[in-house]
């Protein structure tokens, strides 16, 4: 029987993501220290591939498998590994020296779940085999998914060139934590100023997090800046199916006006993808009128305050939003430790 992985919160129902949610609140009402109402994880390993940087994700994953009993070893693909292919057919005489035919049964044999996180850079790739590569092409994340096809544990996206399904569930237990009930109440995913273009990835999941929180949505950003079209009218469906709506708009003051959450997040133009950064950048004139601050907070009615982290103050957010009271990013970061093990007691539990 092939194992179930988490690749996507597309590949689960709104029912499936709302009891896991409920269940990372429920492990986080438990306190620190191990986690006795959940299932015992002792003797299981998870595998941890990184292809970029991380904090919370590695921490928080480490952490949750500590907390139920098990244990994780981490790698640095490139640095603590070799370099993989995973094509069909290619001939590899060139700098990859392991297919991921082979590395996924073998991963599958030594660990109980792997988790992998590969994202690429818009601009050149993150890989010489990704330079100026297509939304198109990276959108199929295919490294990812060919690792899942031939793994015999369930695998985990840790991040990828389209979801960061951890990053959304754990927003999911946020809004449920920050609103009692978020049904019909009203969340702004707004795109901010960055200097660099950013992937679409974190956005996608926030996106769907919401959505399936039966949230009304608006996805707000300038002419030019939509997310993926399939994935925007896939959060339609799941947010109307779930008692809430989206909508599209470039209009900030009406957009922000009575909103209950404000998600910032700065992503690049889909058509920018593989371009030179001097052509993905964001236009400068876009900064200004696209930072979070004081005066549009005070249109909300009385919103929190999210953002997935890192984030650059006063180029996304001011420094008076970022420390005020309504700013929940800390709290937001911190359920990606009970995200994740709710994610790996129903997996491997």
């Amino acid at each position: 029987m092939k194992p179930r992985h988490f690749l996507s919160s597309l590949d689960w129902s709104s029912e499936e993501l709302a009891d896991l949610a409920v269940t990372a609140l429920n492990y986080k009402a438990q306190g620190r220290g191990r986690l006795h109402e959940a299932p015992d994880l002792a003797g299981q390993v998870l595998g941890l591939l990184f292809f970029n940087p991380s904090v919370r994700t590695r921490v928080s994953c480490e952490s949750a498998m500590a907390r139920l009993g098990g244990s994780a070893t981490a790698l640095a693909a490139g640095t603590d590994t070799w370099r993989f292919e995973e094509r069909d057919g290619v001939v590899m005489d060139g700098n990859t020296q392991e297919h991921v035919r082979e590395l996924a049964p073998v991963l599958s044999g030594l660990c109980d779940a792997v988790g992998i996180r590969k994202a690429e850079m818009m601009s050149g790739g993150g890989s010489s085999e990704a330079a100026g590569a297509s939304w198109e092409e990276l959108s199929s994340d295919s490294f990812l998914n060919a690792f899942a096809r031939h793994s015999e544990v369930p695998v985990i996206n840790l991040e990828s060139n389209a979801f960061h399904p951890c990053q959304g569930l754990a927003d999911m237990a946020t809004l449920r934590e920050l609103l009692g009930e978020p049904r019909g109440e009203k969340y702004v995913l707004t795109w901010a100023w960055h200097p660099k273009a950013l992937p679409v990835a974190t956005p996608h999941s926030q996106l769907l997090a919401a959505a399936d929180s039966g949230m009304r949505i608006t996805l707000l950003r300038p002419e030019g800046y939509s997310l993926a079209p399939e994935v925007v009218e896939q959060a339609r469906e799941r947010a109307e199916s779930a008692g809430g709506c989206l909508e599209e708009s470039s209009d900030q003051e009406d957009a922000i006006s009575g909103a209950r959450i404000i998600c910032a997040k700065s992503w690049g133009r889909l058509d920018a993808y593989g371009q030179p950064p001097e052509r993905t950048r964001p236009a400068d004139e876009l900064r200004q009128d696209w930072i979070v601050n004081a005066e549009k907070m005070a249109l909300t009615n009385a919103a929190r305050f999210m953002h997935c982290l890192p984030i650059r103050r006063n180029v996304i957010a001011t420094d008076e939003v970022l420390d005020s009271p309504s700013c929940a990013v800390a709290l937001q970061a911190t359920n990606r430790l009970w995200s994740a093990a709710a994610v790996l007691g129903r997996l491997l539990g």
